[in-house]
């Protein structure tokens, strides 16, 4: 065994508590998380999140002022009051850290940013000329989130004050806000996924946002509608989640959702641009804030400097979603060159390790959570567009996935849950573990049947559309004049270039017109006059995101209900 793989190996089975314990930052680290848990405000509920994600960098010019107008829902089921805003200014980088190779972890911003924002609550999407309530922190009208100095800075969140309000259950209102920063070229990590007007992706939901603008956009126009063309991954910083406190006095069941690009990212394009996936699709009808972070490997993300700002967010959620291990796989084995049986040994420790950080009581006398583990969803390949069953092949790593997925299924003492039960047994307030099986929706055998552990993907059974693009396309869009398509009936479906320029690319639909299609993840080979096209109902276009139709297959083998059973005394 090389040192390398030895040192590999130690690295995936180590303990949070064993890690801090040795290595001073990590040590810094926790003294900070113990600190601001004991601030936490227990018995608020997350009354909804913006689905927005704290990933790519933005800069501002001079002056200026990104803006952004956000749809939010009252899901907690309670009559919500006292409503704050959750701040983060974190995003994330690729960096290695305690022997964990280059991948993406999150890192804290090390710019300030100075946010402004302000809840409607009787505006329309189409008369936004309503007043507005400001919000405010620590009793001012803006809040700027400073990093601090430490190389591990924890956590880098503010919470705003309570804002008077009343809002019923179902109660739709609008969450504004304002970015600027101290100088040019700074960057803030935050981008959301609007719906708002009726180009592109949009419907007309009154979401827009205004960038480097002189003056913060207040989106009113003679129209009364806020435009936003494709793609609809607006530049511009809201909070991570609206809190508040049920008028009853109960704290609302909310989740966390926590994951790599499968449960964020473009792929599910008839939800929307950059978000979807199974995971939000499962959950929509309860409160939820989007952690995941694309291409993060669990191994990183239970290492706490690589999850502090969501680690202390997550903690307002009465559950987390924890859906790894897809990139833990390929990196096991497909680098280390890890046997099946070893990979999914690391792979235990590490979830378990997750589990009980999730689970141990939090501060200020909130309890642990309900964790939530996730199985692997299939990675299969295909030759034919997933047209056949016999065109597809399972992935190079589809042992060491049934392996794992079996012992978070499996029942007795050494299935997951009872393991992960064990490590808080006696503790008071402790959660509990539970198992979301979205394979249950989605995983077929060779012939096409539902089978858990059959390592394939159902094929597509509609061809909606074929031919040969007319070209003029652009980054984002595909067009067929020949065509007549009614507007919006692709959205969710999967462009696939079969011959030509651009051969062998997939793509999620967003929206349709007539004769062009909107894609969401830009081309990599732009097709031209010579791209063969079909458009069919595939559940994905790469065998490990599912695509729309692939999200809620799986989002069907999830029992939301059961799975957001409360905590006693919750």
């Amino acid at each position: 065994m090389s040192a390398r793989f030895a040192f590999a190996l130690a690295a995936l089975l180590v303990a949070t508590s064993a890690t801090a314990g040795s290595d001073p930052a990590a040590r810094g680290l926790a003294v900070r998380a113990n600190a601001a848990a004991a601030t936490r405000q227990p018995r608020l509920s997350v009354i909804s999140g913006a689905e927005q994600w704290y990933g790519l960098a933005a800069t501002l010019g001079a002056g200026t002022s990104n803006t952004v107008r956000v749809l939010h829902r009252n899901l907690a089921g309670c009559t919500a009051t006292g409503l704050r805003l959750l701040a983060g200014n974190y995003g994330w980088a690729n960096t290695s850290s305690a022997g964990s190779p280059s991948a993406p972890k999150e890192r804290q911003n090390p710019y300030p940013i100075t946010v402004h924002s302000a809840f409607e609550f009787a505006g329309t999407r189409t008369d936004q000329q309503q007043p507005r309530a400001p919000v405010r922190w620590g009793g001012q009208p803006t809040a700027t989130l400073t990093p601090a100095t430490a190389a591990y800075a924890f956590p880098n969140l503010m919470l705003s004050d309570p804002v008077s309000a009343s809002l019923a259950p179902g109660a739709a209102f609008y969450e504004r806000s304002a970015v600027t920063q101290a100088a040019a070229g700074q960057q803030y990590f935050s981008t959301v996924s609007l719906r708002g007007g009726t180009s592109g992706f949009g419907t007309d939901s009154g979401e827009g946002y205004a960038v480097n603008s002189t003056a913060e956009r207040v989106f009113d126009n003679a129209a009364g509608d806020v435009t936003v063309g494709a793609p609809q991954f607006a530049a511009g910083w809201s909070a991570l989640a609206v809190l508040g406190t049920c008028a009853d006095g109960s704290v609302a069941p909310s989740i966390a959702i926590a994951g790599d690009s499968i449960v964020a990212k473009v792929d599910d394009a008839g939800y929307g641009y950059f978000t979807g996936g199974w995971a939000l699709r499962a959950f929509a009808a309860y409160p939820h804030m989007l952690l995941a972070l694309p291409g993060e490997r669990e191994m990183d993300a239970v290492q706490m400097w690589n999850f502090a700002s969501r680690f202390e967010a997550s903690g307002y959620a009465t559950h987390v979603l924890w859906a790894y291990g897809r990139n833990d796989l390929s990196y096991d084995i497909g680098v280390l060159g890890l046997a099946p049986a070893q990979a999914v040994a690391a792979m235990k420790a590490v979830r378990l390790q997750a589990a009980k950080a999730f689970m141990m009581p939090r501060g200020g006398g909130a309890p642990g959570q309900v964790f939530i583990a996730a199985t692997i969803l299939p990675a299969p390949t295909s030759t034919d567009g997933f047209l056949t069953m016999a065109g597809q092949s399972k992935d190079a790593y589809e042992a060491a996935r049934v392996l794992f997925n079996q012992w978070l299924r499996e029942s007795g003492p050494d299935g997951f849950v009872a393991q992960a039960n064990a490590q808080v047994a006696g503790i008071v307030n402790a959660g509990v573990a539970r198992v979301a099986d979205p394979c249950a929706g989605l995983e077929v055998d060779a012939d096409g049947v539902p089978t858990r552990d059959g390592g394939f993907s159902p094929p597509a059974t509609t061809i909606y559309a074929s031919g040969t693009s007319t070209g003029g396309n652009t980054g984002n869009s595909f067009n067929d004049t020949s065509k007549a398509w009614a507007p919006g009936a692709l959205r969710g479906a999967e462009l696939e270039i079969v011959s030509g320029t651009g051969a062998g690319q997939f793509r999620g639909i967003g929206g349709n017109g007539a004769t062009q299609v909107l894609i969401a993840d830009p081309w990599t080979t732009l097709p031209d006059a010579t791209s063969a096209y079909r458009i069919t109902d595939a559940p994905g276009w790469n065998g490990v995101h599912p695509g729309t139709r692939g999200a809620i297959l799986s989002a069907a083998g999830i029992d939301a209900a059961a799975l957001m059973r409360p905590l006693a005394g919750q």
